[in-house]
């Protein structure tokens, strides 16, 4: 099971798309509209790979230190499995920019903090185990970039989730729901544009093969929604991912 709250500033929407690349594996994608930073910000491919991020410190997030890098949906029309990707990283086929990505399939999950000039590191990957990311550097390689004050918001996240996740054995929907919404990891926004929560994207692959989207819409202007939903029926077609706003 992977889970990502997704935090920006409510000056876009979020949408749910279904994406047929040229060349590659079809995905299901999180895209955002309405901003210079429209695109694909968490997603699921038809081989069941998955991919969140998380933004990096301010100082390091603009456009310029992305270009040129490899995007999300590439990422998830290139490659079926997390092994397969991180063999490819290793072989400087794709680079980032600065940003933390985590990634998981149906038989593990890997995070990886990216700096500058395509500097990354695998902080962890497991088969049987836990792996939490928020938005400040933790591996001695890259840790340098942090600022010299990190994000005091980034710090109570990272800590409260150590705490969510050392509390439970064995983790499920239910659980993902209430961390999701627990009151340091759900942010409602001090200001009518101040960053808030605008989703929460949690995909669970399970043992007889099902793979489900549990996902929370929060666009501005719009009522918090939840959507339970299938990816076999998705990638099937009998999901219309246009019902989802």
């Amino acid at each position: 099971m992977i889970h990502k709250n997704r935090d920006w500033s409510p000056n876009h929407k979020q949408e749910l798309r279904l994406v047929t690349p040229k060349k590659g594996f079809r995905y299901l994608s999180l895209y955002t509209t309405g901003n210079e930073w429209i695109g694909t910000k968490a997603g699921v491919n038809s081989e069941g790979l998955v991919i969140v991020t998380a933004s990096a410190p301010s100082y390091l997030d603009k456009k310029v230190n992305f270009q040129g890098k490899t995007n999300t949906a590439t990422l998830l029309s290139r490659y079926e499995s997390v092994d397969k990707a991180l063999k490819a990283l290793e072989a400087a086929e794709w680079k980032c920019g600065p940003e933390f990505i985590i990634m998981a399939d149906k038989t593990e999950i890997a995070s990886i903090e990216f700096g500058m000039d395509g500097q990354h590191a695998v902080i962890a990957r497991q088969s049987n185990g836990v792996v939490f990311h928020t938005n400040h550097y933790l591996s001695d390689e890259l840790i340098g970039l942090n600022p010299e004050k990190i994000n005091v918001s980034s710090l109570k996240r990272y800590a409260k989730i150590n705490e969510l996740l050392n509390s439970q054995d064995i983790l499920d929907m239910d659980d993902s729901d209430s961390f999701s919404k627990d009151p340091v990891l759900w942010r409602p926004g001090a200001t009518p544009t101040s960053v808030r929560t605008l989703s929460a994207w949690t995909v669970r692959h399970y043992s007889d093969g099902a793979s489900t989207l549990h996902l929370i819409m929060a666009n501005p202007g719009n009522q918090e929604r939840s959507y339970e939903i299938s990816l076999a029926e998705v990638f099937s077609g009998k999901y219309d991912v246009a019902t989802v706003r």
